[in-house]
């Protein structure tokens, strides 16, 4: 994960946003407003991310840059690029890593920050400006990593929501307009408890035990290729709300016909059932 957020870092100067405006989703007559981590978008000058419950006031002069990739297959997600509107001179990169559906134990955001500039130490040409910082925005704890190379500064912030390491990747061109840029960090809000408060998300919920009726999605399309998938178990133990991070069209309805006929064991919150977020990895074999 550390070179491909270096590589976004990078390749955010080109100026790539990946976002998709929410959706209903419909499922046997009932609507349920659920968004997806992509469906972050600039609105009124800001960066704002329902699923993630954050609000970035974007610096005087910055607009949204180009569409750009889908989320991996690792569940890596590039949520948006912000490029100012005149001088190319600097880029932020918005990105966010699934921690649900590795394959491997990747540790919390300590450990992705700390990783990060062992990894950047690494690098033929790039040198750590910084170490590791503990920081505090809006009451939510991040991490800062200050790093340069081949006439770039960049700086990196991370925090984890909802069972993903998000980060901001600035990159600019000289270390003033990098000390300048990591100011805007500080205006960072993130949404609060109350009646939106996201479900806890718990890794390999949906295994073994937990699982209480289970419907194999019909195989179709690609094989053996892992197909990332999020979803939300109510209190009732059905599944009501699937996120297939990246098929194709034809695995997707597949998996989440089948996911909604699932009925997992209600997980439990101080005592009593409550909903809960977890993530699976498919992979077709031909077999089904």
């Amino acid at each position: 994960m550390q070179r491909v957020l270096y590589a976004g870092a990078a390749a955010a100067l080109l100026g790539w946003l990946a976002w998709q405006t929410g959706a209903a989703i419909f499922h046997r007559g009932t609507a349920f407003f659920l968004v997806n981590p992509e469906d972050g978008k600039v609105i009124d000058e800001g960066y704002a991310n329902k699923y993630f419950g954050l609000t970035y006031p974007l610096p005087l002069g910055w607009k949204a840059g180009e569409v750009g990739p889908v989320p991996s297959q690792s569940g890596y997600y590039a949520l948006a690029t912000l490029i100012p509107d005149s001088e190319r001179n600097a880029a932020i990169l918005v990105a966010a890593q699934d921690m649900l559906v590795t394959s491997s134990e990747r540790g919390d955001v300590t450990d992705s920050a700390q990783n990060f500039q062992q990894a950047v130490s690494k690098i033929a040409g790039m040198k750590v400006d910084r170490d590791v910082m503990e920081m505090r925005v809006a009451n939510q704890l991040l991490y800062r990593v200050d790093y340069s190379g081949v006439g770039l500064f960049r700086a990196t912030f991370r925090t984890e929501i909802r069972c993903h390491i998000v980060s901001f990747n600035l990159t600019a061109r000289d270390p003033e307009l990098r000390t300048r840029l990591a100011h805007s960090f500080d205006r960072l809000s993130f949404a609060e408890g109350g009646a939106s408060r996201p479900p806890p998300c718990v890794k390999d919920y949906a295994e073994g035990g937990n699982v209480l009726h289970k419907v194999r999605p019909l195989s179709v399309g690609p094989k053996f290729i892992p197909i990332p998938v999020r979803i939300i178990v109510g209190a009732g133990g059905s599944v009501k709300h699937v996120h297939v991070i990246r098929a194709t069209d034809e695995q997707r309805r597949s998996i989440e016909e089948a996911l909604y006929q699932w009925k997992l064991k209600p997980y439990e919150v101080n005592g009593r059932p409550g909903s809960v977020e977890t993530g699976l990895v498919f992979k077709f074999t031909g077999d089904n």
